[in-house]
């Protein structure tokens, strides 16, 4: 799911994209999430464990111009145990009119957002058995816009569902919890056939199996027979224009766009970007997950998109927003988060997918200029985990900052990690594996580590449970004839994590057009590296194509083209405690400076260097510059 905010300012238009949000947004988010948190929190319905949900038949009347929607959904289900009463996610302020098991009415309650029905007589386990609720109701106003009815164009009507998060139950009873995906669901809307003029057309999940008009009222028929988790059922009505085109690399089939009439020269001119991405994504992540039906882009004016399975609704036709909604089904769909703390499996994924496009399609300067966009987002604050640990809040779990951002970068970082070759082959190994499943974060962990043999408990821990980011301190320092040592230290920006172990690339450039890039372990800090370049450097960019997350980093370079290589220079005792000694016989010392790690002169001493009092300096690492008649020398100093 991506959200959009448009801010016109002085004629200007601006996106704000994926729940981002700005400072003077901040107050006006505060108090809608306030006056939402007692409707969005969602307990777990535990009884909702004693069943495995088959199949759902939604016949749905929906009023064009009302909130007003009665329902008939019957459920074909098998119980994990004997059971005596059945439980259903539905809204209170939703009227059950009825609830049938073969052929008998069963007496039920409606509390806290649970239909609960008492069954005549146990239903063992194991048995496939069916049951029909009956509803009516002005559906509630919740959440993400779960039910919306309204217009576009010259007032032409529209309605649409969104149930991600908790959504679902708003407009019909089902099982919301991730952990029971429906085997297959039929949706089946009656509405009227034409209105003021206009003909309408519903659109739904999977593959329209049929229609049939009576009495100026239309029947829509559209069946899905693939898993599906509750939230990404979806319906949507209006006037659309459907406009297709055929795909597919290993199977053929369509790509529909449902399109309000207005804008279907819109939805025309990008569809040829749509296939591209496409076929990006089934040669990069494997066919199309759902191939054997159809990919639908339905147009709703909710101002992002909502990756519903086989029919995500968008705003508009733009490459970016399309790129993000299709890798969800992949990332989101096919293989689902098994809980809102784990939102980052689908959100990062296809945040990431965004700029993998870029990568594809527009270059590597794009992508680099996309992670360094994201990457001045997430250090905007130093605190903020991806796992989510407050799902009882609808902005943490969709939090642009974190559940997309520093997830598509954290993504990124195990790219950097571990090769182009282990990544992209433990993420075919993840959607295979977990294909039409629910997966956890430990679960995508587990596949990282088998395909590339590495330990990532102390990666994950730091970047998806650990907050905050590092800030890097460099010193370069030149110690030979192309030979460099390179000294770096990190501070953290929350104290959840005490150092953040990454490799870290370098690019080390020359006046003849020489350039040498390196990826450096960082496991410690004050740690020491060197690198040889083969030829005299004139420039050291860290982190060139803005691979990591970072905060502001301090790079000093010591790259004098007439430091010697001299060794003759003697410094003792070293480690020093009180005194120092430098000692050259063959040259006359004029100055040394002390340096810390990063670079900052301490102390310059230009007399008396057989003597030199460090008894003030603190206990660590120091650079000694030593200036001679004729030469710049570089030693290394510890101080107890």
């Amino acid at each position: 799911m991506k959200k959009v905010f448009l801010l016109i300012v002085t004629g200007l238009v601006v996106q704000i994209q994926a729940q981002f949000v700005e400072k003077p947004y901040r107050q006006l988010i505060e108090k809608e999430r306030a006056a939402a948190l007692k409707r969005l929190i969602k307990q777990h319905l535990a009884n909702t464990d004693n069943y495995d949900v088959k199949y759902h038949r939604l016949i749905l009347t929906p009023s064009l111009s009302t909130r007003n929607l009665s329902g008939e959904v019957t459920t074909y289900f098998v119980p994990n145990q004997n059971m005596t009463t059945m439980e259903f996610d539905f809204n209170d302020q939703m009227t059950v009119n009825s609830v049938i098991w073969h052929n008998q009415n069963l007496s039920f309650s409606q509390s806290n957002n649970s239909l609960i029905i008492n069954l005549s007589q146990p239903i063992p386990a194991s048995t496939l058995d069916s049951i029909k609720v009956s509803y009516q109701g002005l559906v509630p106003s919740t959440g993400l816009d779960s039910y919306v009815v309204t217009t576009h164009g010259n007032n032409v009507p529209v309605v649409w569902t969104l149930s991600e998060p908790y959504g679902a139950r708003d407009w019909w009873p089902c099982k919301q919890d991730l952990n029971d995906k429906i085997d297959s669901v039929d949706v089946i809307i009656n509405y009227p056939a034409t209105l003021g003029g206009k003909t309408m057309t519903a659109v739904s999940n999977g593959l329209l199996d049929g229609e049939s008009v009576s009495n100026n009222v239309k029947t829509s028929v559209w069946k899905h027979r693939y898993p599906i988790a509750a939230y990404l059922v979806a319906f949507a009505i209006t006037n659309y224009t459907k406009y297709s085109v055929t795909t597919g690399l290993t199977q053929t089939f369509s790509i529909d766009d449902y399109v309000y009439p207005e804008n279907l020269q819109n939805a025309q001119n990008n569809m040829p970007s749509h296939l591209q991405v496409m076929n990006f994504y089934e040669n990069t992540f494997g066919p199309y997950p759902f191939n054997q039906e159809k990919y639908g882009q339905i147009q709703f004016g909710w101002g992002g998109g909502m990756e519903h399975q086989t029919a995500t609704f968008q705003t508009s036709y733009q490459r970016w927003l399309t790129a993000h909604e299709l890798a969800h089904q992949w990332f989101g769909d096919a293989v689902t988060c098994g809980s809102w703390h784990d939102i980052w499996l689908n959100e990062g994924f296809a945040t990431y997918c965004e700029a993998l496009t870029q990568e594809a399609l527009d270059g590597q300067p794009a992508f680099d200029s996309w992670k360094d966009y994201v990457n001045s987002d997430i250090i905007s604050m130093p605190d903020g985990a991806v796992y989510v640990q407050n799902i009882s809040d609808v902005w943490r779990i969709f939090d642009s900052r974190l559940s997309y951002h520093k997830a598509a970068m954290v993504l990124n970082m195990l790219r950097l990690k571990l090769g182009d070759a282990d990544f992209f082959q433990a993420i075919q190994n993840y959607l295979n594996d977990y294909k039409f499943q629910y997966a956890l974060t430990s679960d995508l962990q587990q596949k990282f580590e088998t395909q590339s043999g590495l330990s990532l408990t102390e990666f994950f821990n730091d970047w998806i449970y650990g907050e905050g980011y590092p800030t890097y301190q460099i010193t370069v320092t030149r110690t030979g004839s192309g030979i460099y040592d390179v000294l770096v230290n990190q501070t953290t920006s929350h104290p959840s994590v005490d150092f953040f172990e990454m490799p870290l690339p370098f690019k080390f450039t020359g006046n003849n057009g020489n350039s040498y890039e390196i990826m450096l372990n960082n496991i410690s800090n004050g740690q020491h590296f060197t690198v040889n370049t083969g030829f005299e450097i004139t420039n050291v960019e860290f982190d060139p194509h803005h691979d990591i997350v970072k905060g502001q980093t301090t790079l000093n370079t010591i790259l004098a083209v007439n430091i010697s290589d001299k060794s003759n220079i003697k410094i003792f005792p070293n480690p020093a405690h009180n005194y120092l000694k430098i000692i050259d016989e063959d040259v006359t010392i004029q100055k040394v400076r002390f340096l810390s790690p990063n670079g900052q002169v301490l102390m310059t001493v230009k007399d008396n260097f057989q003597n030199i009092n460090v008894d003030n300096l603190p206990g660590g690492f120091y650079l000694l510059k030593i200036e001679t008649n004729g030469d710049i020398i570089v030693k290394k100093m510890i101080k107890q």
